[in-house]
């Protein structure tokens, strides 16, 4: 409550300054894939808390829900025309335009130190110069990743190994690493449109699906699953993009500005986001007392991450060539930093 009267408050004088200059305040457009109140909107309206206050209204941002302006892969293509200036693209989607971002499908990449974790996804030399050519060859630039929370499975049968995933049909993002990443775990994995899981979870067309806990809540799957897992084997990660070409127009101070203001709102959103989990997860549990959560243990989740091994290998293949240095590259980074930061 007190982050919506912070932005009316933002919003109210950015008004009254543009009424007494008489100059129009800029727009931005902002697209989500999600609705109000789920954790993409919640770093939306810090990003535009923000932007709006350092620029003393001379910037207006505009956020537009999930399905607003159509699929995830119609955003990013409307970002890439300099149509839309900013979307919340999850990875999964994005790794259709760019193969190399697939690498945070593999399961178990990422640290288990959040903090090891805000620096490579805000920072990681693998990642924004390393990828920087690629990204910008279809248009886009890669302005922040953060994670939405683990990627938990909502589920309508228990799972604790890899056997219990034998035959079950795991909805999954239309990308081509996460569909290897879920055989390899064992599941069968079957895409399908964020819109139709819900139904598809009551009628048993599908056995579960992953996604960060507060989707689960919001998006009431919860509702018509019994089984809430947690085997920590991946976060839930999201990307900031915006049109290269845009934001190559803009003045050297502003483009600074940006980088910025997306740093400080990764690291304030992932540092929000472990206690957001626990309400999300509080309330899935009150409201459905009947539902079991499992937290896998160190063997259980030991035996997952054996199979991950064999995604690695398939992230290689698909990359052309870089994917074995980009991996390698990566995994340094990784461990310098948990090294550093213990």
């Amino acid at each position: 409550m007190e982050l919506f009267k912070s932005l009316s408050t933002v919003a109210t004088a950015a008004s009254f300054a543009c009424l007494a200059t008489g100059v129009q305040a800029e727009t931005w457009k902002y697209a989500i894939e999600v609705s109000q109140g789920d954790i993409q909107d919640m770093y939306a309206q810090e990003f535009k808390k923000r932007i709006e206050a350092k620029t003393d209204g001379d910037v207006e941002v505009k956020i537009y829900y999930g399905g607003t302006l159509g699929t995830s892969a119609d955003a990013t293509e409307l970002v890439a025309d300099g149509a839309l200036q900013f979307a919340n693209i999850s990875l999964g989607h994005l790794g259709t335009f760019v193969p190399e971002i697939q690498l945070f499908s593999i399961p178990f990449i990422l640290s288990e130190n959040n903090e090891v974790n805000k620096q490579l996804m805000t920072d990681s030399s693998t990642v924004y110069q390393g990828m920087e050519q690629s990204f910008s060859s279809t248009g886009l630039r890669l302005m922040s990743i953060y994670s939405e929370g683990e990627d938990a499975w909502a589920a309508n049968r228990e799972v604790h190994a890899p056997a219990d995933l034998d035959n079950f049909k795991m909805r999954i993002l239309v990308s081509p690493l996460q569909v290897e990443a879920f055989k390899d775990l064992g599941a069968s994995p079957t895409p399908l449109p964020f819109g139709e899981i819900y139904g598809a979870l009551q009628l048993k067309m599908i056995d579960g699906v992953g996604q960060p806990i507060s989707s689960v809540y919001q998006s009431k799957f919860f509702e018509v699953t019994d089984y809430l897992i947690s085997a920590r084997h991946q976060l839930f990660t999201s990307s900031i993009i915006t049109g290269d070409d845009w934001f190559q127009d803009q003045p050297a101070e502003r483009q600074q500005l940006i980088r910025d203001t997306m740093t400080e709102v990764t690291h304030y959103m992932m540092d929000e986001v472990p206690r957001l989990e626990q309400e999300f997860l509080a309330r899935i549990l009150k409201e459905k007392p009947e539902m079991t959560y499992i937290s896998l243990n160190e063997s259980e989740r030991n035996a997952f991450r054996a199979r991950a091994e064999q995604t690695r290998k398939k992230f290689v293949d698909m990359t052309d060539g870089k994917g074995q240095q980009i991996l390698t590259d990566f995994l340094a980074e990784r461990a310098e930093l948990e090294q550093r930061l213990n």
